[in-house]
């Protein structure tokens, strides 16, 4: 039996490949995972799906070496409107190649621009219309978010990365804010993400509390979490059922999955997004440091606006107090000259005065008379003058 080396198997079918398979060909997937490295050229992955249970099939290495990426990439987004990324299904025109180091791959020489979006994209926003259409895709990102963040339900593996940085950024901010938490382990890649992730949410709603040194109360926000991966990582999140059920959570969701790239549908329907675990715990932290500038805020405007307070107060009363001597004064000559008045009308309606001024006052007894249909033929009233009184017989009535 010949013993070879590795390299040297590796290039035997490197030569067999590339001596059989000389020729190019149209191939049509899907690009699960793309970067542009330093030298300018484009790695990635193509993919392709089982139509019925949406598992993949075949992967494939892909290379667009700089020239051609430079020209490819152009062409692509004046044709389509968009920037070659993860998630499109692709037609491409291909050379098999192997490298004794790398493996198969596929070297990309043109890119079919009329190709569509691809699977992931078409359903994601299939998805939004859908949530759209039944009027809940904005029902959770409208909930108030509590003034406090500090009881946290965490839906997460409990082994990943993510969880841990999540974590440890919470544990040391830097404002030594205290929080408490529990983690809802939850799968978070692949198809089995959506029902697992569900299954969590529905325990957190079932307990809806954390211990504290006070006792249970309810957690103020849910965190779904989890670092980055390739794109077919992330397509369980692409889900209508678990899409649904954060968009009517009851609780304020905060999303934090993958990398700056990736995005899927549950960024659009939680309360909040950011791009990583790490992200979330920031989030957390700066609306708490939010909160607390505020109550430092209102700990010096309120002493502050009561001291104004009191001081435009105690001016108030300075200033009443000046005018009162005035004020009084003013009164007294007002109720002085008021009584004054009353006085002389009072002087003016005397009976004495009246004499005075040549009036007389006739009684028949001790009744005033003011009319001669008071007395009679033969009556005998006395008339008062200034200076004594005249009694007089009635002889006859006239009037």
């Amino acid at each position: 039996m010949e013993t070879v080396t590795l390299y040297e198997l590796n290039g035997r079918i490197r030569g067999i490949v590339e001596d059989a398979m000389n020729e190019t060909y149209w191939v049509h997937g899907e690009l699960s995972e793309g970067r542009q490295g330093p030298g300018g050229h484009f790695y990635g992955e193509l993919i392709e799906r089982d139509e019925e249970s949406d598992t993949v099939v075949a992967r494939a290495r892909i290379n667009i070496w700089a020239r051609t990426y430079s020209i490819l990439s152009l062409r692509f987004q004046d044709e389509t409107g968009q920037k070659l990324r993860p998630g499109m299904k692709l037609l491409v025109k291909a050379r098999v190649s192997f490298h004794e180091a790398y493996g198969y791959a596929l070297t990309i020489l043109d890119i079919d621009g009329r190709y569509t979006l691809g699977d992931l994209e078409r359903r994601r926003q299939e998805i939004l219309r859908q949530l759209e259409k039944d009027g809940i895709i904005n029902d959770n990102r409208t909930l108030p978010l509590p003034a406090l963040l500090c009881r946290i339900a965490i839906v997460s593996s409990p082994n990943a990365a993510g969880y841990g940085d999540f974590c440890n950024q919470l544990k040391g901010n830097e404002y030594g804010f205290a929080f408490q938490s529990r983690l809802y382990p939850a799968i978070m890649q692949g198809q089995q993400a959506s029902d697992s992730i569900i299954g969590a949410l529905q325990r957190i709603l079932e307990d809806n509390v954390v211990l504290t040194e006070n006792g249970s109360e309810p957690f103020d926000i849910v965190v779904i979490i989890r670092g980055g991966g390739a794109v077919t990582d992330l397509c369980g999140f692409d889900s209508y059922p678990l899409a649904a059920c954060i968009a009517q959570y009851p609780v304020p969701v905060i999303v934090g999955i993958g990398h700056e790239r990736d995005k899927t549908v549950l960024d659009f329907v939680s309360h909040s997004s950011v791009k990583t675990p790490t992200a979330a715990a920031a989030f957390i932290i700066d609306h708490q440091a939010e909160v607390l500038a505020h109550l430092q805020d209102l700990a010096v405007r309120i002493p502050q606006m009561a001291r104004m307070f009191v001081d435009s107060e105690k001016q108030r009363v300075h200033r009443i107090a000046s005018l009162l001597p005035v004020a009084i004064g003013r009164l007294h000559e007002r109720l002085k000259h008021r009584l004054d008045m009353l006085e002389q009308r009072i002087l003016a309606l005397n009976p004495e005065v009246l004499l005075k001024r040549g009036y007389s006052i006739t009684k028949m007894g001790d009744k005033v008379l003011h009319s001669v249909e008071q007395v009679n033929d033969g009556d005998v009233i006395t008339t008062r003058l200034e200076h004594g009184e005249i009694f007089s017989k009635v002889i006859c009535r006239q009037g």
